[in-house]
């Protein structure tokens, strides 16, 4: 798969730099416009933050763009068999809530039910079925999501670049892009190794390593696109006796934690601190692999804090991922032409959310490059513009004040 290009695979109508959830969706999406379609990446499918994400699978979120996005998205997903194997798990997923946002989580769920989404209103003794002693102090309103979930992101990725293979779409792994340059109405992609492509329209589906691309390009520093890395950790326990069996997700806003049983005997937890999204890091630099000994002992003892049965578990590893973070907890996506790169499109700055909304990301930026105009779009594109930062039209949340759930 790293072998170099032929002259016949030169010139591309489009061409997508990452092979991620996100790159993979927009080329599956793009092979029924019967297009010379390319997918290019350093690593290989899922090869980068992709295969390290805890794949939760949910459309509880509090803005209803978001939301409707959340709902195609899950319908993808939960009848993935005809693209490919999806790994979906449905175990559901509870968001309790404390009294004071009793009224704002009351007035989300009747906009979800709005959606067509399916979300059941609960009882703080439902979850203490599933976790038997669970601390209930900040568990006041409680809501369940019943379809949600988790699934397996490498496998999603796989098969949206499958098929999208089978329909033509020519992958290449093994391919560093170290620029792009429009020129005369296409654009150039050179590659580390000296192989270059050429494209009428690229999109990069890059992540945290989307302003290093632009800024080999030639754009300067101060003209970046609004996108910051930070690292995230995954803690995984081997749940204790009593805990074991397929449970639910549960969130912990007040303990800004969430656990993810996975499985029948494993527990994944991660973190809701908006703290941590706010933490830039160096993508580049040599940043660790795993969490560090006092992050587990943190997130550990918040979790043996909810449920004290927990205490028993035991620490079976850890993993690191980043974010590619903006303002809002939002995506780009976007045409690049007001930076000088024409011809050239981005959707990245996922926040998080790459996987479970990668349906409806690759959806959105194929009718972008293909041009469908935004008011005939399934979602109008333009709210994800990297001005609306300036211009004050953010992406708002009704939950900012109570963790990363947006």
């Amino acid at each position: 798969m790293d072998q170099q290009f032929s002259i016949m695979d030169t010139d591309f109508d489009f061409i997508i730099v990452g092979a991620g959830s996100t790159g993979t969706s927009i080329s599956y999406y793009l092979r029924r416009f019967g297009s010379r379609v390319l997918l290019l990446d350093s690593r290989g499918i899922a090869g980068g933050n992709t295969g390290k994400s805890s794949a939760l699978i949910r459309t509880h979120y509090s803005n209803e763009l978001i939301a409707a996005m959340g709902k195609y998205s899950y319908d993808i997903i939960s009848r993935f068999n005809s693209i490919g194997f999806s790994g979906l798990h449905q175990p559901g997923m509870f968001f309790p809530f404390d009294e004071k946002y009793r009224e704002t989580a009351k007035e989300n769920v009747e906009m979800l039910r709005r959606l067509g989404i399916e979300e059941v209103e609960s009882t703080p003794k439902e979850i203490e079925r599933h976790f038997p002693g669970v601390a209930l102090e900040g568990f006041d309103y409680v809501v369940l999501e019943p379809h949600a979930g988790y699934a397996d992101p490498v496998a999603v990725s796989n098969s949206y670049a499958e098929a999208a293979r089978k329909d033509g779409v020519v992958v290449r792994v093994g391919k560093e892009v170290a620029r792009v340059d429009p020129k005369e109405g296409m654009v150039s992609v050179s590659m580390r190794d000296g192989s270059s492509v050429t494209g009428k329209k690229v999109i990069l589906a890059t992540n945290v390593w989307t302003n290093k691309l632009l800024g080999d390009s030639g754009l300067s520093r101060s003209r970046f696109l609004r996108i910051t890395a930070s690292q995230h950790a995954v803690v995984y326990l081997k749940r204790p006796p009593a805990y074991q069996g397929e449970k639910p997700v549960l969130w912990d806003p007040p303990n800004l934690a969430y656990y993810k049983m996975e499985g029948t005997s494993l527990l994944a937890l991660g973190s809701l601190d908006p703290q941590i999204d706010s933490r830039e890091v160096d993508p580049e630099a040599n940043l660790p692999e795993v969490a560090d000994y006092e992050y587990i002992e943190d997130y550990v003892g918040r979790l043996i804090s909810r449920i004290p049965g927990m205490g028993d578990a035991t620490v079976a590893s850890s993993i690191t991922g980043l974010y590619d973070m903006t303002p809002d907890g939002q995506a780009i996506i976007s045409p690049l032409d007001d930076l000088g790169f024409e011809g050239v499109y981005v959707c990245a700055g996922l926040s998080g959310h790459g996987f479970k909304l990668s349906p409806a990301y690759g959806l959105i930026t194929s009718e972008m490059v293909t041009g469908v105009e935004p008011e005939r779009a399934t979602f109008d594109w333009r709210n994800f513009s990297p001005d609306r930062f300036s211009r004050g039209k953010m992406i708002t949340s009704k939950y900012t004040s109570i963790g990363t759930i947006y």
